[in-house]
């Protein structure tokens, strides 16, 4: 299914590789091995402090040392509890060096779900903050053999704490000794890049029970070169010359594979420890110029609504939750910026589609996109603007393309481009060599590309050198009988090959027969001028075996807590749906439940509407 797919035009249109076999086989370290030979100028911004690339590289290397004289061996897992930081990806590429197994841990979870995580993935030590030192300990109380070491967030500052938040009498390594006091490791680990393990992801699954992702270290590169060309020739002509803003969690699949692919780019990295920061990355953005903020859907909403800091025209690529189409819109008339949504998933490494069509609006249409990807290709053109780039320096390329980004948007070419060419509200296409099936949701055959694009709907299946060994401990498990992943999302496809999420499967909703899109309605819900979000769910309908009920929960935006009541929420649905659409049941609430990476949390929604129109 690799070929005749409809989405190969767009490829040569945004200057994106068909391709990218055959894929290398250096450990996922040698991204920091190169950045440090390539870019030393560059590196990481956490709170002020900066530290380039090539001492990042220095302490991976000396804490990989550590790791061996502590007693592990190729092969043993490392768990972290740790926020974004610098701290994260000195022991994410140390571990790597030392031929460890990651595994991230949420310092959100409950003490039962990383004692449940913990159980599982047996690590033999766990890495976390300060002030997670007591979690952390009632999490590993009952697992033997975990050793404890802990860093404090003031360790990479400009005036490092020796000793805040730690006591002396407990029995646990300090990070920053473990660098300080070791040589660096001379000979890394050797690698099998296809089969050794770089992380050990958990994820919810499709069932909500904690698996982790067995991903390895070709899976972990390979999605990261696939990220590099996400917007085609451009990122390539400002490798090792630009800053990101990343405030998205490197405990999530979708951050720890970022992170990988701004190292693999040569980016400074600006780490961003609260993803509820928004003053903080107002400042940061400010201070540093970044020329792309990566995040979730929950931050640009928040973003958004912040006053100052209008007019620095970022463009900014969304992914881990739905981006409703509404707050595209209202990100850019209040920020100034752009947004591209991308879609993926734990078991894929993380990113498999993205959205690049605003890029075309902003310079003008397609076929002036083409004919500037067609000039970088020239031979030797695109070393040059690099060379051009790097000479000016991060932040006059971040002041650079902000203007660029702002005169473009506002030219009489871009006022003029037709935003439905823009594919808003689409996931995009999907990186190349990734592998996609699409199944009926209710016999699963596999339906043809001519079905797809002329509108057939179908649970989105997906392989690729990105996907995932299988989940702990058992290679193949998650997998369906092609070896496939079965994501649960169903969607639809354009003539253009550029997918659109409809809904996952266990959310949408059986009334009599109908199949009601809940996706749909939290969109239509979104887009009202005083709703902020959202969720539509389903329930079992007590006087039609086999039936549901539409039940729909809605949050206010703020300062428009009395702008509408559930009547009128019905009344608008009732205008823009089918009638066994309209919910039965509508609940304002002050804030919707969302998951740690900013999705609602519908699970939880389900289990409320249960008691809350259990007799209506």
């Amino acid at each position: 299914m690799k070929t005749q797919v409809p989405w190969k035009r767009e490829y040569s249109i945004f200057g994106i590789p068909v391709t990218f076999e055959p894929y290398t086989d250096k450990p996922v370290h040698s991204m920091l091995y190169s950045a440090a030979e390539h870019y030393p100028q560059m590196g990481l911004i956490c709170n002020g402090y900066h530290l380039l690339y090539p001492d990042v590289k220095d302490q991976a290397e000396r804490l990989a040392g550590a790791f061996i004289n502590i007693g592990m061996v190729k092969g043993d897992r490392v768990a972290t509890m740790l926020p974004t930081s610098i701290q994260f990806i000195v022991v994410d590429y140390a571990l790597s060096i030392a031929g460890l197994v990651h595994v991230p841990v949420s310092f959100l979870d409950s003490v039962e779900m990383l004692n449940d995580k913990l159980n599982k993935a047996e690590p033999r030590a766990l890495v976390c903050t300060s002030d997670n030192i007591d979690k952390a300990n009632e999490a590993i109380g009952l697992t033997k053999g975990i050793q404890l070491i802990v860093t404090d967030m003031k360790d990479y500052s400009d005036a490092p704490s020796a000793a805040s938040g730690i006591t002396a009498d407990c029995d646990y390594l300090l990070l920053r000794n473990l660098i300080e006091n070791t040589a660096p490791l001379s000979t890394p680990a050797v690698i099998n890049v296809t089969s050794d393990l770089e992380t050990l992801l958990f994820t919810g699954g499709t069932t909500g029970v904690a698996k982790g992702c067995m991903l390895t270290h070709r899976n972990v590169y390979a999605n990261a070169l696939q990220n590099c060309y996400a917007v085609g020739q451009l990122e390539q002509t400002v490798k090792g010359a630009a800053s990101v803003l990343l405030g998205i969690p490197f405990f999530h699949s979708y951050g720890h594979v970022i992170m990988h692919s701004m190292t693999l780019l040569g980016f400074n990295q600006i780490l961003i420890p609260d993803p509820r920061d928004s003053a903080g990355m107002i400042d940061a953005i400010k201070r540093y110029r970044p020329v792309v903020q990566i995040g979730v859907p929950t931050q640009f909403m928040k973003l958004a609504d912040v006053k100052r800091g209008k007019g620095f025209d970022m463009i900014a690529i969304s992914g881990s939750a739905a981006l409703p189409p509404d707050l595209v819109q209202e990100y850019e008339d209040q920020r100034g910026g752009h947004i591209m949504e991308g879609y993926g998933l734990s078991e894929m490494t993380a990113v498999t589609h993205l959205n690049t069509t605003v890029l075309t609006r902003l310079l003008g249409g397609r076929y002036i996109y083409h004919m500037m990807n067609i000039t970088l290709e020239l031979p030797g053109v695109s070393r040059i603007m690099n060379m051009i780039a790097r000479a000016l320096g991060s932040l006059k390329i971040g002041i650079l393309l902000n203007f660029i980004n702002r005169a473009t948007s506002r030219s009489i070419a871009s006022r003029r481009f037709n935003k439905s060419t823009e594919k808003r509200g689409s996931i995009g296409i999907p990186h190349p060599d990734t592998e996609i099936l699409l199944r009926d949701v209710e016999t699963d055959r596999i339906i043809s590309w001519d079905e797809a694009i002329n509108g057939k709907t179908g649970e989105l299946c997906l392989s690729g050198p990105q996907r995932m060994l299988g989940y702990w401990p058992e290679p193949g498990s998650g997998l369906d009988n092609d070896g496939y992943v079965r994501t649960g999302d169903i969607v639809r496809i354009d003539k253009r090959g550029y997918f659109y999420v409809v809904d996952r499967v266990k959310d949408m909703i059986n009334v009599s027969g109908y199949k009601v899109y809940s996706r749909e309605i939290d969109d239509l819900l979104s887009a009202h001028p005083v709703i902020s979000a959202g969720a539509a769910v389903g329930i079992p309908d007590p006087f039609r075996e086999g039936s549901e009920r539409v039940i729909v929960y809605v949050q206010l935006k703020q300062g428009f807590e009395t702008g509408i009541n559930e009547e009128g929420i019905r009344e608008y649905l009732a205008s823009k749906v089918a009638r066994y659409a309209i919910p039965r049941g509508i609940k304002i609430v002050p804030v919707l439940p969302r998951t740690v990476i900013g999705k609602v949390d519908k699970k939880l929604l389900r289990e409320r509407a249960l008691t809350d129109f259990a007799a209506k």
